[in-house]
């Protein structure tokens, strides 16, 4: 009732039902971005190609800055642009060895680029170099590795239980979906539960960060049985 007499008071201001119902629609998308946060942020896409602009002009006037061949890397590499992203990281290369995110990231772009070795011999310096680099995600890769190659149960378990050490609702869940999809009813229920639990104890941003993931989860719960 309370949306339709906003409606219907902006109708009477602007004279213009369209121009109501489109002004109705920004003001819940930004009330949603700003405080509940389930739908994807779609101005990060602009956000990022702007940032992106900065760092190429960087790099051109110093093409040796490791940092932004870095930042760089990551942007394009969450994208899902590997190939330029693997250009950038291994241009940063020379002077980031032994740094947890370059080593991370150079390690989960050869992943999806099908260098699963390459890959996973990165994504371990990285882990080596800090357990905690990037909530979690590195455990993430290794354990879609070990399952791919049906590594014996302990070794998965270890990683398994690094992940809760470690991660966030975020890749908590995205675990979980990994074993789901893997028929491990077990750890993935865990995982869910996880994620729930993490939700519930974060307070201010971080809940509106990771509601999104939390109410995922309570929709896998649901499917397993």
């Amino acid at each position: 009732m309370k949306t339709i007499g906003l409606y219907m008071l902006l109708t009477l201001l602007t004279g213009n039902p369209l121009l109501s119902l489109v002004i109705l629609l920004l003001i819940f998308f930004f009330a949603e971005q700003r405080f509940i946060g389930i739908l994807p942020d779609i101005s990060a896409h602009w956000r990022q190609g702007k940032k992106t602009k900065l760092l190429q002009k960087e790099i051109r006037l110093n093409p040796a800055n490791a940092e932004a061949c870095l930042e760089l890397g990551e942007i394009y590499f969450r994208r899902g642009k590997y190939g330029q992203a693997l250009s950038f990281l291994e241009n940063a290369s020379g002077k980031m060895a032994g740094h947890p995110l370059f080593h991370f990231y150079l390690g989960a772009t050869y992943y999806h680029l099908g260098k699963i070795e390459e890959g996973e011999k990165e994504i371990e310096k990285a882990i080596e170099a800090n357990p905690k680099v990037s909530f979690g995600e590195p455990y993430l890769f290794i354990i879609s590795i070990y399952l791919q190659r049906k590594q014996p149960d302990t070794r998965i378990e270890h990683v398994f239980n690094q992940l809760l050490l470690y991660g966030s609702p975020k890749t908590f869940y995205q675990a979980g979906r990994l074993f789901l999809n893997n028929d491990d009813k077990e750890r993935a229920r865990l995982l869910f539960k996880e994620t729930i639990e993490n939700y519930d104890a974060c307070r201010g941003a971080l809940r509106r960060f990771y509601r999104r993931w939390a109410l995922l989860s309570k929709i896998a719960l649901l499917s397993i049985k």
